[in-house]
């Protein structure tokens, strides 16, 4: 299958799992009351902090693969002792902090979920470094399609239930969902490996010392990264709570905002479909292709998002009353502001794979987060105060046109290419669109004819 036709099909699949990800948001924010909703929200995004995190080590593995062939067994083995330990240490907290604390079911589900989206994270990175993109894209909407089976049926079977029963159920169903998902990822990934010792336990001290380095930077500019999507939303929760004192009131307008942010992400997960085409290419590639690559990579994703951000923009107050408008109808303005930033933001992830995966060096990621985070967090300080919702979103927004700013700026300065190339919009850029259009005119024709 060609790089295009595997494009188009990750495409697909990417537009399925948003799709998925927005009806299950649907489901959950039509069944549960509006504040438990903020706690199941915030939960979620808890325990994918902690995905970030193992998935800098998870990255080492899948970076090592493709340029490392020959060593394929060892490294993976590696992977094994390390990704398996981290998560089993993981849930061995999670009994401690279970039986001597008695914590909030946020607390206690994101710690139990968060070794699944360990595991899963190294799973779909060990296909990704095998090129096994279609595997990858069903890995991507199984979780997804799980919970959206389980969670219907039981919600229809429990229409009535108290509040905290729903809540319950929801966050145990996430976490079924989850471990579906990784069974089924780990499973076809050891079968694709195709060795029996790719399923074995083993220590490498060669492996150690390129986790050590390399891990421990991607894992902190992974965290970081999510840190930094997150700013906004964790900022409306904190801001809210410290002006009303009203941990009712503060939970609902983190689940208000949390729809607007679920919904604007959806550009961001159908546009990345091009990051995981870019990834395997740009770490196998020399630096000069990496940067060509990058380029058209970068402008693709500003053209696709722009166009998906347009149509994002006309449809979602139509699915806003799936929500429940009466809810959610005042996430939209919030909405429309976060679109533009994430159109950028999208472009710039594009582009942080040329230093992660090509030069090899995570830690610019990290610095780069950590300015983008202190600049969102101040902005946020000041602008929430002021506007509410719509000053976290403008908040973001702004950040992530800083962001695409310095990583087009130092792209400039460490590849001898020029940064300019990342954004100006070439007409070749709009070619394959243009094909695709021709493509459809011509089976409308052929039909009416």
């Amino acid at each position: 299958m060609n790089q295009r036709r595997i494009t188009i099909y990750s495409f697909i699949y990417r537009g399925l799992s948003a799709g998925l990800t927005f009806v299950n948001s649907a489901i959950a924010a039509r069944y549960l009351p509006v504040a438990l909703r903020g706690e199941y929200q915030t939960s979620v995004t808890y325990s994918s902090s902690g995905q970030s995190f193992s998935g800098g080590y998870s990255n080492y593995f899948s970076w090592s693969l493709p340029r490392r062939p020959e060593d394929t067994i060892r490294i993976v083995q590696m992977g094994n002792f390390v990704m398996f330990l981290l998560s089993i240490f993981v849930w061995l907290i999670a009994g401690c902090v279970a039986w001597f604390g008695h914590p909030s079911q946020i607390v206690l589900y994101a710690l139990l979920t968060t070794p699944l989206s360990f595991l899963f994270g190294y799973g779909s990175r060990l296909l990704n470094s095998l090129g096994e993109i279609s595997w990858l894209n069903r890995a991507n909407i199984a979780q997804a399609v799980s919970f959206l089976v389980i969670y219907s049926a039981f919600a229809i079977s429990h229409l009535h239930a108290s509040g905290s029963t729903k809540l319950g159920w929801t966050f145990k169903i996430w976490l079924l969902s989850w471990a579906i998902s990784v069974g089924m990822t780990l499973f076809v990934a050891y079968r694709k490996l195709g060795a029996r010792d790719a399923i074995k336990w083993k220590w490498s001290n060669e492996e150690w010392r390129g986790l050590r380095s390399f891990g421990t930077w991607s894992s902190l500019a992974l965290l970081s990264g999510y840190v930094n999507y997150r700013t906004d939303f964790w900022m409306v929760s904190i801001m809210t709570m410290l002006m009303t004192h009203d941990r009712m009131y503060s939970d609902s307008i983190v689940s208000i905002y949390g729809i607007a942010v679920t919904a604007a992400e959806i550009l961001n997960t159908l546009t990345q479909s091009i990051s995981t085409m870019v990834f395997h290419r740009v770490t196998a590639a020399n630096s000069n292709d990496a940067g060509a690559i990058t380029e058209v990579a970068t402008r693709q994703t500003l053209v696709t998002s722009t166009g998906l951000a347009i149509a994002l923009a006309a449809v979602v107050p139509a699915l806003m009353v799936i929500y429940s408008w009466k809810k959610y109808g005042g996430a939209i303005g919030p909405f429309y502001i976060l679109l533009p930033g994430l159109i950028l933001k999208a472009s710039a992830n594009v582009i942080s794979q040329y230093f992660t995966n090509s030069k090899g060096k995570p830690r610019t990621l990290l610095f780069v987060n950590m300015m983008v985070i202190a600049f969102n967090a101040i902005l946020c300080f000041f602008l929430i105060p002021l506007l509410g919702m719509y000053g976290a979103s403008i908040a973001s927004s702004v950040a992530y046109l800083f962001e695409m700013s310095v990583y087009v700026y130092w792209y400039n300065r460490v590849s001898e290419r020029k940064g300019r190339d990342l954004w100006v919009i070439r007409r070749s850029d709009l070619q394959p669109y243009m094909d695709v259009l021709r493509g459809v005119r011509r089976r409308v024709a052929g039909r009416q004819g």
